[in-house]
């Protein structure tokens, strides 16, 4: 799940850019959200999404990953 359009997906690609995925086991928990504020928050639904950045790298991305219960949230690019 993301807020990132496919567009913007595809110039982080390109700039050779790693980006946070949250896939669809995303339990709502928000402990990303409390760990990476810049780079997460929670949608309608209650789930995890990715914010528009321009550089995720010491975002603290890699503890929200570890402190994921459901591992819904991995590196793409």
């Amino acid at each position: 799940m993301s807020l990132l359009t496919e567009e913007q997906i595809k110039k982080l690609q390109e700039a050779g850019v790693r980006y946070p995925h949250v896939n669809e086991s995303c339990i709502g928990c928000s402990a990303c959200v409390a760990i990476s504020g810049d780079v997460f928050d929670l949608d309608d639904e209650g789930k995890s999404v990715v914010q528009e950045c321009e550089n995720y790298e010491d975002k603290m991305v890699d503890d929200a990953i570890s402190a994921c219960p459901v591992d819904a949230i991995s590196w793409k690019g």
